[in-house]
């Protein structure tokens, strides 16, 4: 005998063939007895119709009546699958139709969102006298699909005296909140008579879905503190308030004890999960995976999410998609939010291939992603076309491109596209505003800083604190402090944000007394400060090598108790270094709260600009030890001190090993450092190979740093070129005439001295006066070379005679003395 083997798809169609057999047996005997109800009830298919059909024109044939009781059970069964036409066929057709027949279609329509049908239907019944019931009104409820239905619902079920129950309020509590009326939403929970699980917890969701955690939050405590059941439910709604992980856990463990974490609720697992995303615990999100049976794609896009990088993302994605794994917006939007970076700019190409193929760039939350993608690799060509193709671009479209061209230094099609974004009569919102803020403060251009001012008033953000602080700091960048001023004092409430912004602006601008001035007003007003307020007055302080006042701030940090603070501590490091107290600076740098690079890194510049190199070197090596890993600034002070020290080639082997061990690109600041280091030994033409061979363009800076040593060195012709790049790139820069006039004077040039002073004259460009100043009794005293009006100059300038006189008087051995130290 032969054997064949039955694959599954054969087993499925011969078990589907079966019972299709068997219908039809079944069918055929209920009609042979004449039960035609029986038969047609019987006859319904979700994938036949016409067989119900057949059977329907045997029942009529017949002459048997479609009663109430049959028609609301084919009713259901058509309006559930969305077949309205038979449905309302049947509807018509009905002897003396009650008011639970119309429920049957009213739920129907309710289900695929039709609310006017439904509603044309509600107001048949209505009109035959048929008296609506509370399952009426909750389908008409489930109908609504905007404010105004919602209301005329409520209004029609209070008139009729049904409202009161917890049914139909749960569906209005949820209505009103998807519509963002949270206070009809509170109305209807306060006027229920009868509160349940399901009311509390529709509350809560509408708390959630508006932004309101917190009240969110304390109706959970409510409902708990009331003894009212906790079920999967209301701990999934109220995960998704919670934004602090030491509350979440309470949830999580809370779960777990009572038992829905064993595989009861995949809902409540993927909550779960998800708030650990929202609080930045991808471990602890990971974990939630791991512990979830059956996975559903919610639960693979928070895993994606979760994702360690980019790469991880990407290959968990492909996993899903050769499973066959449903892929949505969010898990789309997951993906391309992990892998956005030039590293993985191809991976991220396939993905917007997939999109385009699967239609997924229908959906602007799948373009905002590929916008944003796209930003981030800096090809804002690429990120304009995928705007161009979207439908219906959102607010967060205009924002990601305007912010996306601010990033990557293209103001003015920035300023463009804002411009066009009004054209467009879009409104823009915060998030619009403090990037276009960014882009102004970038202009210098204190005309466009007042324009933004403007509109934010007349938007009506004026009091919002974000936007104040925004226009603080753009003013400030324009080089506008009096506008930052205006900002800061027209506040009828000065808070510790816009604190923090005016003295930043003040230190960025080096307005360092000012900066002190205002703390000090503050503290006397008793104003909240906070670590930030402390860490830049503090900057102030360094810069103004105040030390007594310096160590005065860092002890009333200590007194307010923010000592501890990472900021706190960076900068009054920072601050004894520039004062020259590298014992007091050592000294808050043993008694760090934790290890922290900033404080790591403003020690170990500290030591570099004293030239205690190997200092500098001994912390580099141990800070690997610790898992901190060197910054951009890290290498910027370990090339200071090898510049300080003459230490060419330990120069040039930082620059050229810091990408390869830490991935730090080296910028124009490094150059310059080895530029420095080769410039003060004397290799002039090997610090000008490295110029040239920099794959970045030089800067001001790192030609004036090769002017300096070609003027210490005498290296006049290329003293020339170093000072002809530095004013093409400054032409009223005075030091670069100065150093190259000196330069000509050394080698004797008396001509190309005299021709460089006349262009100094014709241009108007003065010598910059030296400046130095001391702290005397809590008082700064500034000097100025040449300055003749100083208080007590006579005096001052009698005392440095005589000093002059005493030091002329000395050997060189006994100066030796005087001025060596140990370092």
């Amino acid at each position: 005998s032969s054997k064949f083997t039955l694959t599954r798809p054969s087993c499925m169609k011969g078990l589907a063939n079966s019972l299709r057999l068997q219908t039809f047996h079944s069918l055929n005997n209920l009609l042979q007895q004449k039960l035609y109800p029986q038969a047609l009830k019987a006859s319904t298919s979700p994938h036949n119709s016409h067989l119900t059909d057949t059977v329907y024109a045997l029942f009529v044939k017949s002459g048997s009546v479609l009663t109430p009781f049959l028609s609301t059970y084919l009713i259901t069964h058509f309006s559930l699958s969305g077949d309205f036409s038979r449905a309302t066929q049947l509807l018509r057709d009905t002897h003396r139709p009650d008011a639970v027949v119309y429920n049957a279609l009213i739920y129907g329509y309710a289900r695929f969102s039709q609310p006017r049908p439904a509603f044309e239907l509600f107001n048949l019944l209505r009109q035959l006298g048929l008296t609506p019931d509370i399952y009426t009104f909750s389908s008409l409820i489930k109908a609504c699909d905007d404010l105004r239905l919602t209301e005329t619902v409520h209004g029609i079920s209070i008139k009729t005296g049904l409202v009161s129950g917890a049914f139909l309020v749960s569906g209005l509590v949820e209505n009103y909140s998807k519509s963002g009326c949270v206070d009809g939403a509170e109305k209807c929970f306060e006027e229920c008579l009868v509160l349940d699980s399901v009311v509390w917890t529709a509350l809560i969701n509408g708390y959630v879905w508006n932004g309101e955690f917190d009240m969110g939050r304390e109706v959970f405590m409510d409902m708990r503190g009331w003894g009212f059941e906790v079920n999967e439910f209301s701990l999934t709604t109220v995960l998704g308030s919670l934004f602090e992980v030491n509350e979440g856990e309470q949830i999580h463990g809370f779960s777990l004890k009572t038992g829905f974490l064993c595989g009861c609720s995949i809902h409540l697992e993927n909550a779960v999960m998800n708030m650990y995303l929202r609080c930045g615990r991808k471990s602890n999100a990971v974990k939630v995976f791991e512990e979830i049976r059956n996975p559903d794609f919610v639960s693979w896009t928070g895993r994606i999410g979760a994702a360690y990088d980019g790469v991880e993302a990407f290959d968990m994605f492909g996993f899903c998609h050769s499973r066959g794994l449903e892929v949505n917006e969010y898990t789309l939007s997951n993906v391309l939010s992990a892998i956005a970076g030039p590293k993985l700019l191809n991976p991220g190409k396939q993905i917007h291939g997939f999109c385009y193929k699967a239609g997924h760039l229908l959906l602007v939350s799948v373009c905002n992603a590929m916008v944003l993608l796209y930003r981030k690799c800096g090809l804002m060509g690429d990120a304009m076309c995928v705007f161009d193709e979207m439908i219906c671009p959102d607010s967060v479209s205009w924002n990601s491109l305007i912010a996306g061209y601010s990033e990557n230094g293209l103001f003015s099609e920035a300023i463009a596209m804002f411009s066009h974004m009004r054209d467009f009569v879009i409104q823009p919102n915060k998030y619009t505003l403090a990037s276009i803020l960014g882009v102004v403060s970038n202009s210098y251009s204190p005309g466009q800083a007042m324009q933004i001012h403007s509109l934010i008033i007349k938007i009506g953000f004026e009091s919002d604190n974000s936007m104040l602080s925004g226009l603080i700091t753009s003013y400030g960048k324009c080089n506008s402090i009096d506008g930052s001023m205006r900002v800061f004092e027209e506040n009828n409430e000065p808070n510790v944000l816009l604190l923090n912004a005016m003295e930043a602006t003040f230190v960025h601008a080096n307005c360092h007394f000012e900066a002190l001035k205002l703390f000090h007003r503050a503290w006397s007003l008793s104003f909240e400060v906070d670590g930030v307020t402390f860490s830049l007055v503090l900057k102030a302080c360094g810069a103004l090598t105040d030390l007594e006042l310096g160590s005065s701030i860092h002890s009333l940090a200590f007194k307010f108790g923010v000592n501890q603070d990472l900021f706190v501590e960076s900068a009054a490091i920072d601050a004894y270094c520039k004062c020259g107290s590298i014992d007091d600076a050592e000294r808050a740098f043993r008694e760090l709260s934790k290890d922290n690079l900033a404080a790591w890194n403003a020690m170990l510049m500290g030591y570099a600009q004293l030239g205690r190199f190997r200092e500098v070197f001994d912390l580099f090596k141990k800070m690997p030890e610790l898992g901190m890993k060197p910054d951009e600034i890290t290498y910027l002070g370990v090339l200071k001190s090898c510049s300080h020290a003459g230490l060419v080639n330990e120069s040039q082997s930082h620059l050229n090993s810091m990408l390869e061990l830490h991935g730090v690109v080296p910028c124009v600041e490094h150059y310059a450092c080895v530029v420095d280091a080769l410039g003060r030994v004397g290799l002039i033409e090997e610090a000008k190979r490295t110029i040239d061979r920099m794959p970045i363009l030089p800067d001001a800076q790192v030609w004036q740093i090769l002017l300096s040593a070609c003027n210490i060195h005498k290296h006049v012709d290329l003293g020339k070129v170093a000072a002809g790049e530095l004013l093409q790139l400054q032409p009223e820069n005075e030091s670069a005439y100065i150093l190259l006039s000196n330069l000509y004077a050394s080698a004797g040039k008396w001509n190309a001295v005299g021709n460089l002073r006349r262009k100094m004259k014709e241009r108007i460009i003065c010598k910059e006066p030296g400046c130095s100043w001391i702290q005397v009794r809590g008082s700064i005293c500034a000097f100025f070379a040449g300055e003749a009006l100083l208080p007590d100059g006579k005096e001052s300038y009698v005392m440095l005679q005589n000093l002059s006189g005493q030091m002329l008087l000395l050997s060189d051995s006994e100066l030796d003395n005087i001025f060596s130290f140990d370092p």
